[in-house]
């Protein structure tokens, strides 16, 4: 594939069950040019990962992967930190991020409605003014958490998906204006756009971000991104690259990035 994926969790997070380092063999096998772990640090107690990030253990984990890589692939140390803007300052008290190489910001949680990748919360209430709330919680969490990627922005879908209700529509022109200062603020702050392709394995069947929200992205004059698959297990290991970097060409992308040291890189897309 000659690719890479800035989206990868391993068995460090419990969520996970493939150790990096096999990771890395796998990354060799499909000729990926580097990969991007995570490794959840969700300090929400209603996240399934509460409480469960170990700083030690997961730099033991990185250590072994860099050298099953032998320098084949290039490994890089992230953390996927859920709802920043609300456990930032609970978060740096347990690491150190200039440790890390990028932190993803993730919302799982909108604030007073719960988890938004469920099914339970879209059963009792309305599903539009869910999303519309999940779209303002990511406005107020890119305006002032210290990220360097916001990850799978759309989550939702899965959530919608999973409770049998309708999730094929276009947010754009529900909440222009919202998603458009979502947009410009990752723009302004340097903060690259995830184009994360898990909902390609999913019900839903689409990216998130939609193709529309990438292409609005782009024309508001957007140009960080990074691609991730957001791999927990197998078989989905690094699915859906090539999808995601054909559609990143077509909207009209000709880079994609990486992080080392928490400073972003160009990666050519072929």
């Amino acid at each position: 594939m000659n690719s890479i994926d800035m989206h990868v969790h391993t068995s460090d997070s419990p969520d996970a069950d493939i150790p990096a380092w096999r990771l890395v063999k796998k990354g060799i096998e499909n000729n990926l040019a580097g990969i991007g772990f995570v490794a959840h640090l969700d300090l929400n107690p209603e996240d399934f990962c509460y409480g469960s990030f170990n700083a030690g253990t997961y730099d033991e984990s990185i250590t072994r992967a860099r050298i099953e890589s032998g320098g084949r692939v290039s490994v890089m140390k992230g953390l996927e930190v859920g709802e920043p803007h609300i456990y930032e300052e609970q978060a740096k008290k347990l690491v150190d991020y200039s440790n890390y190489d990028f932190i993803t910001g993730a919302l799982h949680s909108v604030k007073g409605i719960g988890m938004i990748l469920g099914s339970e919360v879209y059963k009792d209430g309305d599903p539009f003014k869910i999303v519309e709330e999940y779209y303002s919680e990511t406005l107020r969490m890119v305006e002032v958490s210290d990220i360097d990627i916001l990850a799978h922005l759309g989550l939702f879908r899965r959530g919608l998906a999973l409770a049998g209700l309708k999730y094929d529509f276009n947010e754009l022109q529900l909440w222009p204006e919202t998603i458009d200062n979502i947009l410009r603020v990752l723009i302004e702050r340097g903060i690259a756009l995830e184009l994360n392709t898990s909902g390609l394995r999913r019900k839903e069947k689409v990216t998130y971000p939609t193709p529309a929200i990438l292409e609005r992205f782009r024309g508001l004059g957007g140009t960080l991104v990074t691609v991730g698959s957001d791999t927990h297990r197998e078989p989905h290991v690094f699915f859906g690259l090539e999808r995601g970097a054909a559609l990143l060409l077509k909207t009209g992308f000709r880079e994609v990035n990486t992080f080392l040291g928490r400073v972003p890189k160009a990666f050519e897309l072929t």
